[in-house]
């Protein structure tokens, strides 16, 4: 009865073209006044499973300089919190976690716009995202904001261990973060705002009063610390800070203040004084942000931790990081900071029709990432059977025919997986998105290799290292076959676990392709595809009649030296190249080293030249900085140093971030 009453609810809605409202109250249980605690205490009572990477909720005012709320172990599995701290809400569907002042008085109701719905007891309902209330006996009041920002609980416990935080029972336990969407929140979206990618990640802004809300973009590369600057409809001025450490951002006026102190948990006490300021980013140490009159240094959330003005705070304004499809569907006025202005009659820009159609969507965040334990493998039919953590029925996946397998924190074959082994599985979807088959799959040891290298053990992964080279030597390197053409050449894609070997190889280098019998072949050129390498052989006229694009190969090579793959640089370093070429070396060879947390950012695990650019300002801003270089007449090597100095060791190793 619940679910037709909802139907009926959504389509009435849509009847008369109102927000969709799709009412699922049962979907989620809401986590009322749970009993409190401290940040140093439950980091100590549950430290075997909440991790420096957990991402959490942090309210930033009040007594004891706020608290914390790891969001797997509260907010992922109740979405909704009422408490006389504050109400906390988390929405993964639209990107957001926020809270706003205290009340038990609020329950999970439902989704509309693609945003998460709450009840009153007194039956208004409000959006989780805006706090205002759409119907009900409260229609047209809006919830005071409680100041809050999204980190982990590594910086929280570096920088406010005494902050407060729940008590950690055993019934709470860690609830993975969703990997593909709500479908009743999917449902309950209308036409989304086109003026930015839909999934696109923005830190909406609500000053009130006159002025409009303003989306600012979160693409600050890789720095450690930035400020953004605008100003308002009615003048007021607002200064976005973010923090790579820790991986914050936050908005307030250039204002500090001082408060009085207040015995309170979750209020603010009022101002005592309060004084303008001008921030400058200096990039380093745990508050990196510094007023240029008084030195005072101040961190993202807003407090100041050294200097005269220790112990004031930033005025905050309301701010949450967000999908954009979220913020622009709540705040249809808004407007976009240092968005460029567009002529109606200019042609459409080649580049603007891309970004249209890819969006964001070379990121890893639709890929649906399950642990599963193995039950059998069938090495002919690339099968691997899994029971899915969850599921009822094991089931018979195929593996893609490119499918990278990892085994002891390297590359592997899948006949290395044994009965009841323990992985970690990304499925290839449909356009439907329904998973279809297995593109990657890694044993527990690869799996914490892939997320920090300390947890492989050293010993087993350079065993793995040596069992593969024999299987290189044996049977060649994996790869497809993408072109061959009658006129005796043909192009072979190697794949990411053959990047040393095959950019190893030089023009009039002899190898041969797999077949009955082998198909001897001559190097004419070699250059990277992304993680991949390309490689142009020359065939003989009736031997490349065996190969057609698409089919799977492997091509044999004498062995490098092992100072191929052990060596700090490419193999390819240090060849001629214009330098444009050079510079699509250089994304083609390292990892990004951005901030993004989670199992979402392409270039990450594969390399920089896989991310897309018109979803990350990061591939174009090192395209930038190695031109510098080259300008500067450094040589790969160099460049290659400066660049590893500044990034660090991730640059070279295919990695996601906790």
């Amino acid at each position: 009865m619940r679910t037709l009453t909802a139907l009926l609810v959504l389509a009435a809605a849509a009847a008369v073209g109102d927000p969709k409202l799709v009412v699922k109250p049962d979907a989620f249980n809401t986590l009322v006044n749970p009993n409190c605690s401290h940040c140093v205490d439950e980091a100590k009572r549950r430290q075997d499973e909440l991790k420096d990477s957990d991402p959490v909720l942090m309210w930033t005012r009040g007594k004891y300089d706020g608290g914390a709320v790891p969001i797997r172990f509260f907010l992922n599995p109740y979405r909704v919190i009422s408490d006389t701290y504050g109400v906390f809400v988390y929405d993964p569907d639209a990107g957001f976690a926020r809270g706003f002042t205290a009340s038990v008085d609020f329950r999970f109701h439902g989704w509309r716009n693609g945003v998460m719905v709450m009840r009153h007891k007194d039956g208004t309902l409000y959006s989780c995202l805006t706090g205002l209330a759409f119907d009900g006996p409260r229609k047209g009041d809006r919830l005071n904001p409680w100041p809050t920002v999204t980190t982990n609980w590594g910086w929280v416990m570096k920088h406010y261990p005494g902050g407060v935080a729940y008590h950690m029972f055993e019934k709470y336990q860690p609830v993975e973060l969703p990997t593909k969407e709500n479908a009743d929140s999917v449902a309950s979206r209308g036409e989304p705002d086109k003026r930015l990618p839909a999934d696109e990640i923005v830190l909406g802004v609500e000053p009130g009063g006159r002025a409009k809300p303003r989306a600012f973009r979160v693409r600050f590369g890789d720095v450690k610390a930035n400020i953004l600057t605008d100003t308002f409809e009615d003048g007021r001025k607002v200064v976005v800070l973010y923090q790579a450490d820790g991986d914050l951002v936050s908005a307030y006026e250039p204002v500090a203040e001082r408060h009085e102190a207040v015995k309170e948990l979750s209020v603010e006490g009022k101002v005592l004084e309060s004084t303008a300021v001008s921030l400058r980013a200096e990039g380093t140490g745990p508050a990196p942000f510094v007023d240029t009159a008084t030195g005072s240094r101040f961190d993202a959330v807003g407090r100041c931790v050294e200097g005269s003005l220790k112990g004031w705070t930033l005025r905050p304004y309301d701010a949450v990081r967000v999908k954009w499809f979220a913020w622009a569907a709540e705040h249809p006025d808004t407007t976009i900071a240092h968005a460029p202005k567009k002529d109606p009659a200019a042609k459409v820009d080649p580049k603007d029709a891309i970004k249209e159609v890819a969006g964001t969507a070379e990121f890893l965040r639709a890929v649906p990432k399950k642990w599963a334990t193995v039950q059998a493998v069938d090495r002919k039919a690339d099968t691997v059977t899994l029971l899915v953590d969850g599921g009822k029925e094991p089931r018979a996946w195929p593996l893609t025919p490119d499918a990278e397998v990892k085994v002891a924190g390297w590359w592997g074959r899948l006949e290395q997986l044994s009965k009841g082994a323990r992985v970690w599985a990304w499925f290839h979807t449909d356009r439907k998105k329904t998973p279809t088959s297995i593109f990657m799959v890694a044993d527990e040891a690869s799996a914490g290799a892939i997320h920090d290298e300390k947890a492989t053990d050293d010993a087993k992964r350079q065993a793995q290292r040596a069992w593969l080279r024999e299987r290189w030597v044996a049977d060649g390197l994996p790869g497809t076959v993408t072109f061959a053409h009658i006129a005796g050449e043909a192009d072979v894609i190697l794949d990411h676990e053959a990047m040393r070997w095959g950019r190893s190889l030089r023009p009039g280098d002899k190898v041969s392709l797999a077949a009955d019998p082998p198909i001897s072949a001559v190097v004419k050129d070699v250059k990277p595809w992304r993680e991949r390498t390309q490689v142009r052989v020359v065939i003989n006229g009736v031997d490349i009649a065996d190969l057609k694009a698409g089919q799977r190969t492997h091509l044999k090579m004498t062995p490098p030296a092992m100072e191929v793959g052990e060596s700090d640089y490419p193999p390819d370093i240090g060849r001629k190249r214009t330098k444009e070429e050079r510079i699509e070396w250089f994304l083609a060879s390292i990892y990004c080293t951005c901030k993004i947390g989670g199992d979402v950012c392409t270039g990450d695990f594969y390399t920089l030249s896989s991310c897309n650019p018109n979803g990350c300002g990061m591939p174009n801003m090192t395209r930038r900085r190695i031109a510098e270089l080259i300008d500067k007449g450094l040589d790969d090597k160099q460049i290659f140093d400066d660049l590893r100095a500044e990034r660090g060791p991730l640059l070279t190793k295919p990695h996601l971030r906790p």
